[in-house]
């Protein structure tokens, strides 16, 4: 793995849904970076946290269940304890398996609700939660997480995704006086979290890509690393589609 050091020395990140798949690799990406990193999740942050500070400088594991406002505005306490600061929040927490399965006409009342109180109602308890800290600085980073689905298809999943673009935008308006910008990515299939033995339509929908491969945890990470940073400062209120082109057409 290698990076150009030094692009985030000295922030301090927090990514949710960190313990695993691609939160886990963006967490040890940003460490690469220079930065701190708060690994925030249900479980699991605690090895995660390990791994992560093999690349860079200190990382912890935070418990967080992004459904609960406490828990959320606890994480940020924590992270303030510890660090003294927040600047750059990652809301990468998501539930997606299932989802596209269901449909809307057969969709268990159970997994909507879960998933629109991830999704949606959790990326809201993080910005607000870490809203407050980083305004302290005059200066933060929103990166929030849509997909490609958003736009692909009115499943249950792509409606909290396009709820997300939409409260993207709300953000950036809200809080861009205060130093303050947020954006969201959109990524396409990547090889880690839709491996072809959970996504059936995998090939397919490689084959209509204009870049004809499958997205890569470094690919989604390099579009993070730059709404990061100080040349994007002038950047709010954006969806960066990072898909292969698979939205394109």
């Amino acid at each position: 793995m290698t990076t150009a050091a030094g692009r985030l020395d000295g922030r301090v990140v927090v990514v949710t849904g960190a313990a695993r798949g691609l939160g886990r690799d963006y967490s040890r990406y940003f460490a690469a970076d220079g930065a701190n990193v708060v690994l925030a999740d249900v479980k699991g942050t605690e090895q995660a946290a390990v791994e992560a500070s093999t690349a860079g400088p200190r990382c912890i594991g935070i418990e967080l269940d992004v459904t609960d406002r406490a828990s959320a505005d606890a994480m940020v306490a924590q992270t303030k304890d510890v660090f003294g600061r927040l600047d750059v929040l990652v809301n990468n927490a998501g539930l997606w398996r299932g989802l596209n399965e269901a449909g809307l006409l057969n969709c268990p009342p159970e997994i909507w609700d879960a998933a629109w109180a991830v999704n949606v109602t959790g990326t809201l308890h993080c910005y607000q939660a870490a809203v407050p800290l980083m305004a302290a600085g005059s200066w933060g980073r929103v990166i929030n997480v849509s997909s490609m689905a958003a736009i692909r298809g009115g499943n249950p999943y792509g409606l909290t995704k396009a709820a997300v673009e939409h409260m993207t935008a709300g953000m950036a308006r809200e809080v861009g006086d205060q130093g303050i910008t947020v954006n969201c990515i959109a990524p396409g299939i990547s090889a880690f979290e839709a491996a072809k033995d959970q996504l059936d339509d995998a090939d397919h929908i490689v084959a209509g890509n204009a870049v004809k491969r499958m997205g890569t945890s470094r690919d989604l990470y390099e579009a993070m690393a730059y709404l990061c940073s100080d040349v994007a400062s002038w950047v709010t209120g954006q969806t960066l589609r990072v898909d292969g082109g698979a939205t394109t057409s």
